[in-house]
């Protein structure tokens, strides 16, 4: 147990990532005395209530749950309740952002001007205006702004990444990235917010890739172009359904990353992903 003071987490969004990674972490750093209290929320009470209610917390984590916000069922989804919740809050404890991609950034100006440090699901933001405005608000604060690229944990990625620091591998100069998520998802909630107005497949899964070569090479991105390919949803609104991204680094390096929402959904696993990296 650390003798350290702990930190209270609010975690905003109650959808599959909480579901599958933040909160069963979060409970894990609770646990281990890192983490103090929890509270979650959602405009929703129905995705609250089933992070409440699971059964695999229960089992996995007994004795832990969070404090939810709204507490009751609501008629209506309330999606300004996540600022009074940071009201709330005394500063400089830890909100992790957990929304889709467009809502990021009015969160995370809302987080920082709470004083909170910030933990956000990938991407931080959609463009670099809003980027730059994220890391003033940050320094005046004296805040932490992380990105949650949980790709970077993969025991692979680790074990790739000591192996060309310490030069046993050489230099790298192309690889392939891949991440064909199941098409089942075109029939879920993200016809509500995965227009092409509003992001697409290279920006929501891509990023992780791009990321990843550059977490194990330590390179930097120098030029990035994409291509999509529209397609309808179930409810009418048009999306990006595929995307294809070419990354040239500093070093002069090419990497091309293949996103969809297209994975047969009877086929063995949940998608189709991976990455390659050839070096010289």
């Amino acid at each position: 147990m650390s003798s350290k003071k702990s930190i209270d987490v609010l975690v905003i969004g109650g959808g599959m990532i909480v579901n599958d990674l933040l909160l069963p972490s979060i409970y894990h750093l609770q646990r281990t005395g890192i983490v103090g209290n929890i509270s979650l929320c959602d405009a929703r009470w129905e995705s609250v209530n089933a992070l409440l209610r699971s059964e695999e917390f229960a089992s996995a984590f007994p004795g832990q749950t969070f404090t939810p916000y709204p507490s009751a069922p609501s008629a209506t989804p309330d999606f300004s309740l996540y600022k009074k919740v940071l009201a709330q809050m005394p500063p400089h404890q830890l909100v992790v952002i957990a929304l889709p991609d467009h809502l990021h950034h009015r969160v995370l100006i809302d987080a920082l001007s709470c004083s909170q440090h910030v933990l956000c699901v990938k991407p931080l933001v959609l463009n670099y205006a809003h980027g730059i405005e994220v890391e003033k608000l940050a320094f005046e604060k004296g805040c932490f702004v992380g990105i949650e690229y949980h790709k970077r944990f993969d025991r692979r990625a680790l074990v790739a990444r000591k192996h060309y620091r310490q030069g046993e591998l050489g230099e790298f100069i192309f690889g392939e990235g891949k991440l064909i998520e199941p098409y089942y998802y075109r029939h879920s909630n993200f016809q509500n917010w995965f227009t092409a107005e509003a992001t697409d497949p290279f920006v929501y899964v891509g990023c992780h890739y791009l990321d990843l070569v550059s977490f194990i090479t330590g390179l930097r991105p120098s030029e990035i172009s994409v291509a999509g390919i529209k397609r309808k949803f179930p409810n009418g609104k048009i999306g990006y359904m595929w995307s294809d991204g070419r990354v040239r680094f500093e070093n002069d390096a090419l990497l091309s990353i293949s996103n969809g929402l297209g994975y047969p959904d009877q086929a063995g696993g949940s998608n189709d992903q991976g990455l390659v990296m050839f070096f010289e």
